[in-house]
């Protein structure tokens, strides 16, 4: 069968879920339940999957979703925890008196706090912290929602320890297919440099485009969700913070390009967080390039989400160190249990549930409990919290009731996205030898580009993210599609690898599975098409500039592996 023919047969989901989220304004889990509906009849009928093994991708979907429901749960447990004893109060009291700009409060959170903890954990969590502090800032949920994932953008390629390019990556393109002519572990090194090339650029612009969006979405008073201020109206409140932006960018992009070129892909994201996030507080103290006017969200906006926020507790009630103490607690957890050589990554790695052949097939499931952030650090310090904020056991009994039921309005999105997405991945396996569906569209792209391949590349590594809601899981998919590509084009399969990376960055931000964990965990309801039609823009943009710098790169890395 024609690759193009398998091709547009595997697009058909992912067009009926955009066209049902984006054009109808259908609910995630109703336009995943169609997209899900028919991928297993493409599989079941066209793909000729047979029955056990159909039945059993979509179940391991099942069990897939289990670490990102923890996660989930885990954060939004904190976030009630926080909010019961009055600690949101006292972080927004608090960071509010020292840095009054939300300009510049997007910014210390989007490139340095959640930088930071991309790079030590990954896997939804950046969001499911800095979405909630934006709200606690005054941020509305869904300015918080809508910057949690594009604030983010530049750095799950390079995030999570360097689980997208050691375990993604590196899970695939092994000895066997470098075929003896470099070590993996170099070549490795060498896809997270040129990575960090591309999404180091991401870091430096993407501080003045947040800012900008930041205006031009929610700037305006009285504003609908629907309404924006004008393009005028947004670069003159822009422009006198775009020294900061662009400097603090700088820090971080710089950064994060240097440690992934010099050091590899374990720790890019945490020490530009680390940098931007240093950085970022002493020009605040100092006064070095921030802006005199100070910038406010509208008034109506701000204090609605401030009311909504508050709890019981009085505000500034808390020592700010106390209310800190849970965000910073969180952090050093991450940290020292993430990155290697501490003592502490590979014990927790060590404990494992494994199911090694799932209903009968050669399919297995491995579960990590002990390594999800949502079981440490997540839900240990929200129990921490609750004992050392002197929540009262009524006000206890009531944040976690309130979890369960905030997770389990998205936790059926959850199971239904990524167990289609299995079936999709799953596809491959068939008796005729065909292509994957994902494998397909990925083939089609790059015969269809030829030497247009650099600009094509990131596209099918947002198209990966975009669908499985992880970079580990596009690299897996498209990783070794991608370099043999590239070898047949006579391009660098380095340069190649590195894009597919890097543009699984831009795909996370409207990952389905990224946007309703962070709604969950905000607890927004039904906004998940509006989310991704205002971000799908954004990443766009993003995915055309680092198609355009990997065009000008290939020729000079021609002759390079």
């Amino acid at each position: 069968m024609p690759i193009t023919t398998l091709a547009l047969a595997g697009s058909l989901p992912i067009v009926v879920i955009l066209v049902l989220m984006v054009g109808l304004r259908w609910s995630a889990v109703r336009a995943m339940s169609v997209g899900w509906v028919i991928a297993s009849a493409l599989g079941l009928f066209l793909w000729d999957m047979e029955l056990g093994w159909w039945v059993a991708a979509a179940f391991y979907g099942v069990l897939q979703s289990i670490d990102i429901i923890l996660i989930v749960f885990g954060a939004i447990l904190l976030m009630n925890h926080l909010q019961a004893s009055g600690a949101i109060d006292a972080i927004r009291v608090h960071f509010g008196d020292v840095v009054q700009d939300a300009r510049i409060q997007l910014l210390l959170i989007g490139l340095g706090f959640m930088t930071l903890i991309e790079g030590v954990a990954g896997f939804g969590t950046p969001g499911a912290l800095g979405a909630p502090l934006l709200t606690g800032l005054g941020f509305t949920p869904m300015a918080a929602a809508t910057f949690g994932l594009l604030m983010n953008v530049p750095n799950p390629p390079l995030g999570a320890a360097g689980v997208p390019v050691l375990g993604g990556i590196g899970a695939v393109i092994d000895e066997a297919v470098l075929g003896g002519t470099m070590e993996p572990l170099t070549f490795l090194r060498q896809v997270a440099g040129w990575t960090g090339v591309f999404t180091g650029t991401m870091l430096a612009l993407l501080g003045l485009m947040g800012v900008f969006l930041l205006i031009y979405w929610f700037g305006s008073e009285g504003q609908s969700s629907e309404d924006t201020s004008s393009l005028a109206d947004a670069w003159r409140a822009t422009r006198s913070a775009a020294p900061f932006a662009l400097a603090l960018g700088a820090v971080a992009g710089l950064t994060q390009f240097l440690v992934g070129w010099f050091v590899g892909p374990e720790l890019p994201s945490a020490m530009a967080g680390v940098a931007a996030l240093g950085t970022g507080l002493l020009m605040v103290r100092h006064g070095v390039l921030v802006p005199k006017d100070v910038w406010r969200l509208p008034e109506e906006e701000s204090q609605a989400q401030t009311s909504e926020s508050s709890g019981e507790a009085g505000e500034g009630t808390m020592s700010v160190w106390l209310a800190w103490a849970p965000y910073m607690l969180v952090v050093l957890l991450l940290f020292v249990t993430r990155m290697p050589g501490l003592g502490l990554r590979e014990p927790l790695r060590g404990v494992v549930l494994e199911w090694e052949q799932i209903l009968g097939q050669d399919i297995a499931f491995t579960l990590r409990p002990l390594f999800i952030p949502g079981v440490i650090p997540f839900i240990p310090v929200a129990i921490l919290t609750a004992l050392f904020h002197r929540i009262g056991l009524k006000e206890t009994a009531a944040a976690w009731g309130k979890t369960f039921r905030q997770t389990a309005t998205i936790a059926l999105t959850l199971v239904v996205a990524i167990s289609m997405a299995q079936v999709m991945i799953r596809s491959a396996t068939n008796p005729d030898d065909l292509p994957g569906m994902m494998q397909a569209l990925s083939m089609a792209l790059a015969q269809a580009a030829g030497q247009a391949h650099p600009f094509v590349a990131p596209w099918v590594g947002s198209l990966g993210s975009f669908m499985t809601g992880s970079s580990t899981s596009s690299n897996i998919l498209f990783s070794v599609v991608q370099h043999d590509a590239a070898a047949d084009l006579g391009l660098s399969r380095t340069l190649i690898v590195a894009l597919q990376n890097a543009g699984t960055g831009p795909g996370n931000m409207i990952s389905v599975l990224n946007i309703a964990a962070v709604s969950g965990v905000l607890g927004l309801r039904r906004v998940e098409g509006d989310l991704m039609r205002r971000l799908l823009i954004p990443m766009i943009v993003l995915a055309i500039l680092i198609g355009l710098g990997g065009l000008l790169l290939a020729p000079v890395l021609a002759g390079i592996y």
